[in-house]
């Protein structure tokens, strides 16, 4: 994929654009995306959730999705998206050979129990991530919170540093006592990565929220 001529995938005569920026190889299993680019990142767009950076000769693979896609950037703002449908060489999940004995170690190693305050908090929290893509994949603010559940925002705050204290002791990245950024104010990244990787929330728990409004497109706190 790039603007040289010898490439299968032509973009645009645009000369932010690399003329080799990248290439897709199939495996068993996935497709594995690599960045050719010497000085450009690229960025793998799932469905929903956050974008994923592949930095200039760096390569990822397309687990766990099955459909997404990869986003260039041009000039001026302008972008090049190529569309990738994997679904054909990805088994579905949970299905994929030796999956047990390759997955990371749980970064929870006890369970933890949320109160129903703090479970619709989280759910609020996380939806924009549980549901949209690209740029509008970010954690909800606690203005955004406050008005989905019908709430001040000073309430979610405190909801939201109690949860932070309660997982302090379980070592969530970003979340523990004596992690540099925690005399920070605003865990909301932290507690929203740790929620979704970890499936404490999914988007089915989004159906147990009270109904409200949309979390809007005002990203800051």
């Amino acid at each position: 994929m790039g603007r040289s001529r010898a490439c299968d995938v032509r973009f645009p005569d645009d000369e932010h654009l690399s003329r080799r920026a990248g290439s897709l190889l199939v495996l068993n299993d996935c497709v594995l995306i690599r960045n050719d680019s010497r000085h450009k990142p690229l960025v793998i767009r799932p469905p929903a959730g956050e974008d994923r950076v592949v930095e200039p000769g760096a390569a990822t693979t397309s687990l766990p999705f099955t459909v997404f896609s990869i986003v260039f950037a041009g000039h001026g703002g302008s972008t090049v998206t190529v569309r990738v449908d994997a679904r054909s060489v990805t088994p579905p999940s949970g299905h994929r050979p030796g999956e047990a004995a390759t997955r990371a170690p749980e970064t929870v190693t006890s369970p933890i129990a949320l109160t129903r305050a703090q479970r619709n908090v989280i759910s609020a929290l996380c939806e924009p991530l549980l549901v949209r893509a690209g740029p509008q994949a970010v954690p909800a603010t606690y203005a955004q919170i406050g008005r989905r559940l019908g709430r001040r925002p000073q309430y979610i705050r405190n909801v939201v540093k109690s949860l932070r204290e309660s997982l302090a002791g379980h070592g969530v990245p970003g979340l523990t006592m004596d992690d540099e950024d925690a005399a920070h104010d605003d865990f909301r990244w932290a507690l929203a990565r740790w929620a979704v990787r970890s499936a404490v929330v999914s988007a089915e728990d989004l159906h147990d929220l009270p109904p409200g409004p949309d979390t809007g497109d005002d990203h800051g706190r």
